[in-house]
């Protein structure tokens, strides 16, 4: 069986690119199309391939990966006119590039899995800066009208779409009219827990807008607790300008070293807004971690109040410093904690993906 795995753009690494490696390790052999694909990445990338990677002229345009949002257009033009008929199998992982949208012959199984329909051209959330001055989006109104069209008709290609979520199966059919089936992204689990005397709160995200970070840093300098952020971004200046003696920021940490931030954490803050799974949450509770977080997006989906967490309903930092307070006086077992994680294993998930595959394939 001939295979093709294609993903939107490979120029940060995170839950969509985890989904990606574990995708290929179902299929080592298969050719992996990425039109935009950063070299800091690509050995990465060889280390779970056997077959071909392909990426496109774009990706040698200087600067190209500091500023795709440019170039979301001609991704667009790229995926449609890519003529993928030669394969037995496609399977296409899409965001907000619409690699979905390729060319396939009748024989061809699409299967396309769907983080998330692209928030910047629908009412989501989202983090593009251009597009929240109400003047650009005006101007720009033509561009995102015919982006939709061309996503919607996209959408329609695939023979299976797969959500990462109940709530991005809801927007699936909201903006796509279509169904799908909902196989959650895959998690590493331990094999041994590293827990310590917790004795810090935790953050750890891409330091941007949506995942607001700087509400769980006020509310830490309110209660004088000593919370560790771990990540980079855009707003890792403001982050730190806004931060007090009790806030440590510890950058970008190797998956090699997660298992020494988890090992001495009290609990996961997690304040991202409306998010479309949240991948660590579900990191932090494969290590026993505990995750308080706010009440948005996919979280309930993978987060059990009083048992794995505890939430809090309105993004305000009297809420979460309340129910980080109420944290203190709860305990929480790690084994519970544990076994919700396991439901999120890339064991589950590979297994889910093939029962789909296997099924439609013949």
């Amino acid at each position: 069986m001939k295979v093709a795995i294609i993903h939107d753009v490979f120029i940060e690494f995170g839950g969509a690119e985890r989904v990606l490696l574990a995708l290929l390790s179902l299929y080592p052999a298969a050719d992996v199309y990425i039109p935009l694909l950063h070299k800091k990445w690509l050995e990465k990338l060889q280390q779970h391939t056997k077959g071909r990677i392909i990426s496109s002229w774009l990706n040698h345009i200087p600067f190209v990966h500091s500023a795709s949002i440019l170039l979301k257009p001609p991704l667009y033009l790229y995926w449609e006119q890519l003529d993928l008929k030669e394969y037995d199998l496609v399977i296409s992982s899409s965001h907000s590039f619409s690699s979905k949208s390729v060319l396939t012959s009748p024989h061809t199984l699409h299967v396309s899995y769907i983080h998330t329909p692209p928030r910047y051209l629908y009412t989501e959330y989202n983090e593009t800066q251009i597009l929240r001055r109400p003047l650009m989006r005006v101007l720009l109104s033509p561009l995102l009208s015919w982006l939709r069209v061309r996503d919607f008709i996209g959408a329609q290609k695939p023979d299976i779409l797969i959500a990462n979520s109940k709530h991005v199966q809801e927007r699936i059919k909201k903006y796509y009219r279509r169904d799908s089936a909902v196989i959650y992204p895959p998690v590493e689990i331990p094999k041994k827990l590293l827990r310590k005397n917790p004795k810090y709160f935790v953050c750890v995200s891409r330091l941007v807008k949506q995942k607001g970070m700087d509400l769980a840093i006020k509310a830490c300098n309110q209660l004088k607790t000593r919370l560790i952020v771990v990540g980079e971004g855009a707003q890792e200046k403001y982050l730190r300008s806004i931060a007090g003696p009790t806030i440590e920021f510890w950058g970008r940490v190797t998956d090699e070293k997660t298992g020494n931030v988890w090992a001495g954490a009290k609990a996961l803050i997690y304040t991202s807004i409306d998010e479309d799974f949240g991948i660590v949450p579900v990191e932090a509770m494969a290590h026993g971690v505990p995750v308080i977080a706010y009440d948005s997006g996919a979280l309930r989906e993978s987060v059990i109040e009083g048992v794995t967490g505890m939430f809090f309903e309105t993004f305000t930092q009297e809420a979460l410093c309340l129910t980080l307070s109420r944290f203190g006086q709860r305990t929480f077992s790690e084994a519970l904690i544990t076994q919700r994680a396991r439901l999120f294993s890339e064991k589950v998930f590979l297994q889910k993906m093939k029962c789909v595959i296997y099924r439609n394939i013949l």
